[in-house]
């Protein structure tokens, strides 16, 4: 597996601010950065460098459980994304029998302390 920075757990607001153009004043992300986080880009004005894609996780908990979730996260990081999106009600759909709050980043919380993260 390629050595990539560990899982950043960034809610996808960030994405729609980086989406609107604040990242342009941000400095250029170096080339080796870029090689090693897919699509590498400054999530906007900070020098948090995220991939441009991002995995959901709104289906982890309920459609997909652990062992599923842990088996796309490994992928996702293997192809270099480092950018995860959660949010408070994840994971849905709400009127599932399993649902229960908390349960997506539970999941998540355990990949990066398994990962060293």
């Amino acid at each position: 597996m390629t050595n990539i920075p560990a899982v950043a757990l960034i809610a996808l607001a960030s994405l729609v601010s980086t989406a609107r153009g604040l990242s342009t004043t941000a400095p250029p992300v170096g080339d080796a950065t870029a090689s090693a986080v897919a699509g590498a880009r400054r999530l906007g004005r900070s020098d948090l460098v995220v991939s441009e894609a991002c995995l959901g996780t709104m289906t982890f908990g309920v459609q997909n459980d652990r062992s599923d979730a842990f088996a796309q996260l490994d992928l996702a990081r293997s192809r270099g994304v480092n950018f995860i999106d959660t949010a408070e009600l994840y994971p849905v759909p709400l009127t599932a029998p399993k649902w229960r709050a908390g349960a997506t980043e539970e999941i998540l919380g355990e990949y990066v302390e398994s990962v060293g993260g």
